[in-house]
């Protein structure tokens, strides 16, 4: 990191909404020391009706340092918590606390019912802590994390109905027993999401483990999201707070005798019984680097303008990676760093940001406000390092992939930096030796200059003239010759190893003619043509699956203008079956759909859909999802016509329609394992009543997919039967006499 360039940009203060007041002092100062209770340690007369188990476990953790409600005032507060993994910004939300004396000069602190103590925004009037313990209803799998609501974030957790079995320990403490025992009684289940591990039935009496876990997590999800939005201060006191505690309470489920997990992705060894805190170490250390330097604001906010010099501009963004705070899309999903300014800013650096970013991506060990996981409901969080964003970087650079990091990164500049971008695509695709990015050399070459790709698979789309051909970002090369790019790449697709046959990859070459199509499309003809066979050929004999790439071949090739373009692909196509095309169905029929005047096609539909041996010519297929077959372009073919026809025959019941107001209709299906719903506009005056049901006949289905896709006129699937079959004949005679 280039100290220089951070020191130069250092803040004393940093301007806050005014909104949170002495609240921003305290998420963005240097150190934030959070104060104890005041009878944290003073003597505990526990209620005699408190089960020795309960009491054993509530003992250690407050003597562990869960913080003692005792001689606080329970009040109405205002406190800052984060508004979720997703957005990482703050929000203030009322709940009740118990309030800390407040000492002259010092702000106030409360502890939460997640067991957390938080400097408070506002201090209102006191609470009834009695009729809120003893009036309050909850359903169970919120107290215990059934459904994976463990992870449940402080917006939710800091509140009484939300909180997790944090506040049994607090009710118990301050004297409501009974309210504190209807709140935990024996888990039956182990708990979701990796946030504790199991325990044996001689455990699943004793509570130390799932209290202690829900207070850990309390303070991990305090420590991240903290660390999210920046309030560095609060999240290094909960960091510290959750290192000093995190081996008390390993140690005590150990002595316990707490079953551990097996962590089968490491040869089997046991987690630790927290295995969410994996990365506390690292978040620590990185926390205290931050406390160290202190605050700084960022190249965007202070100016790109500012550093027009190049190598210190990428000098500063290369030092700001640690504050980039791109936010996760989904989940299952990933981080879109490029989206953040200061990656995306170094990606528009090109090549001069390569050797700092490599650099970055050897040595540096910083983390980002970035936090990846895999479900919001469990409990894994992982701040992303600055080595990630600077691999991102570097791959959106370089356009290309590696499967190692620095070495191989390294090695592939050092072979290629004194190229310029598609010369290298063009070095890549003469070499012999460089197999393995012939494919992504001509990908990158026919990639529409419109399109910008990154690293994950993500892409963004420009608009583009519609009246004229979008050139390729490899355009510059039609100049080279001898060999050209065209003989390159036919020569990259059809060429088979001559010291070993079984090395040649016949997906990479189909792969290839796709790309030489895309290039020249005259030219690709006959490697296009070969590769077809070839395909063909291997699927015949060994069973491999080839057929969306012949599929491919048979478009490219009818764009090119080849008369036997379809030949391959429907002496193939009717050999199948839906089973074996499994979700590459829909693609596969692709050129029944476009081309369904075509005559080839028509002859390969009528042995698919008229021949009843077929296995095509009954309804529903398999592994379609939501690409429904009926109301397609299939409909264009006259032997699937004659298919659906069959298909309104069919009466078995076979699921239920429900109407829901204003406009959507939902529907189960038995026999095509499927739900959903639809957008239905009834005529004036025919709207069923909310909630009306109705048995879905498969001949319904059919008649409902053709109406929403406008193939026939109006079909109300709740109207009655009679109506319905008179609907279904006119269908199925406006099927048999002409296209819809």
């Amino acid at each position: 990191m280039l100290a220089a360039t951070a020191n130069s940009r250092r803040m004393k203060v940093i301007s806050v909404p005014l909104i949170l007041g002495l609240m921003a002092f305290y998420a963005h100062c240097a150190v934030l020391l959070i104060p104890a209770p005041p009878q944290q340690h003073g003597l505990w007369h526990p209620d005699p009706a408190i089960p020795t188990n309960i009491l054993s476990a509530a003992e250690k953790l407050f003597e562990q340092g869960f913080p003692d409600p005792r001689g606080c005032e329970y009040r109405e507060i205002e406190v800052e918590v984060s508004g979720g993994v997703w957005s990482g910004k703050a929000r203030l939300v009322n709940t009740h606390g118990w309030v800390l004396p407040k000492k002259s000069g010092t702000n106030q602190f409360a502890i939460c019912w997640n067991g957390l103590i938080y400097p408070v925004a506002k201090v209102s009037g006191p609470a009834d802590l009695h009729s809120e313990a003893t009036n309050s209803s909850f359903p169970r799998w919120r107290r215990f994390g059934f459904d994976g609501s463990s992870a449940i974030g402080e917006a939710d957790s800091v509140n009484y109905s939300n909180a997790l079995s944090t506040r049994v320990l607090l009710l118990l403490r301050c004297g409501e027993t009974a309210a504190a025992l209807t709140n935990w009684r024996p888990n039956p289940q182990m708990m979701f999401g990796g946030s504790v591990s199991g325990r044996m039935p001689a455990q699943l009496n004793d509570p130390y483990l799932e209290f202690a876990g829900d207070w850990a997590w309390a303070m991990f999800d305090r420590m991240v999201s903290a660390h999210q939005r920046g309030a560095e201060a609060l999240a290094l006191a909960t960091a510290q707070q959750l290192a000093e505690v995190q081996p008390k309470i390993e140690a005590e489920c150990a002595r316990r005798g707490f079953q551990r997990q097996r962590d089968y992705q490491h040869q089997g060894e046991e987690k630790p019984y927290l295995d969410f805190l994996g990365q506390l170490p690292l978040i620590l250390a990185d926390l205290e680097r931050r406390a160290k330097e202190g605050p700084r604001t960022n190249i965007v906010e202070a100016g790109i303008t500012n550093y027009p010099d190049q190598t210190k501009r990428i000098a500063a963004l290369v030092d700001d990676l640690d504050l980039v705070s791109a936010r996760q899309w989904g989940q299952p999903g990933w981080v879109n760093l490029p989206e953040d300014p200061i990656v995306s800013l170094l990606i528009q650096e090109g090549d001069p940001a390569v050797e700092p970013l490599l650099n970055c991506l050897e040595t540096d060990k910083r983390l980002t406000r970035s936090v990846e996981f895999g479900r919001d409901f469990f409990r894994g969080r992982t701040v992303i390092p600055v080595h990630d964003a600077a691999k991102v970087a570097l791959l959106a650079i370089l356009r290309a992939g590696f499967h190692d990091d620095a070495p191989e990164i390294r090695a592939y500049w050092d072979k290629y930096k004194n190229l310029k971008l598609e010369d290298r695509w063009y070095a890549i695709l003469d070499d012999d030796s460089a197999a393995v990015r012939w494919g992504e050399a001509a990908a990158n070459i026919v990639q529409p200059e419109n399109i910008q790709m990154y690293p994950g698979g993500l892409s963004i789309s420009k608009p583009a003239p519609t009246n004229v051909p979008v050139p390729m970002d490899g355009e510059i090369l039609r100049a080279k010759t001898n060999p050209s790019v065209t003989e390159l790449m036919a020569r990259r697709a059809l060429e088979v190893p001559t010291n070993n046959v079984n090395a040649y990859d016949i997906s990479a070459g189909c792969q290839m003619a796709l790309y030489l199509a895309a290039w020249d499309s005259a030219a690709s003809l006959p490697v296009a043509r070969k590769l077809s066979r070839r395909a063909c050929s291997v699927m015949r004999y060994s069973g491999r699956q080839l057929g969306p790439l012949v599929t491919k071949l048979a478009l490219a090739r009818a764009k090119a203008g080849d008369p036997q373009a379809f030949d391959d692909y429907a002496s193939w196509i009717v050999a199948t079956s839906p089973d074996e095309l499994g979700f590459s169905i829909s693609d596969c029929l692709e050129p029944l759909r476009q081309f369904a005047t075509n005559q080839i096609l028509q002859a390969a539909a009528e042995k698919l859909f008229d021949d009843t041996n077929s296995a095509w010519s009954r309804l529903p297929w398999k592994e379609m999802g939501g690409d429904n077959p009926i109301g397609s372009d299939l409909v264009n073919l006259p032997a699937f016509r004659r298919l659906l026809i069959r298909e309104l025959e069919k009466t078995n019941i076979g699921g239920s329609f429900t109407w829901r107001a204003p406009g959507q209709i939902d529907y189960t299906i038995t026999n095509y394992q499927s739900g959903g719903y639809g957008a239905v506009a009834f005529p004036s005056g025919t709207m069923p009543t909310n909630g009306t049901t109705s048995e879905l006949r498969w001949c319904d289905w059919v008649a409902f997919s053709l109406s929403q896709s406008k193939r026939i006129s109006f079909f109300n699937p709740f109207a009655p039967v009679l109506e319905r079959d008179t609907n279904i004949e006119n269908a199925k005679e406006l099927l048999g006499s002409r296209k819809p």
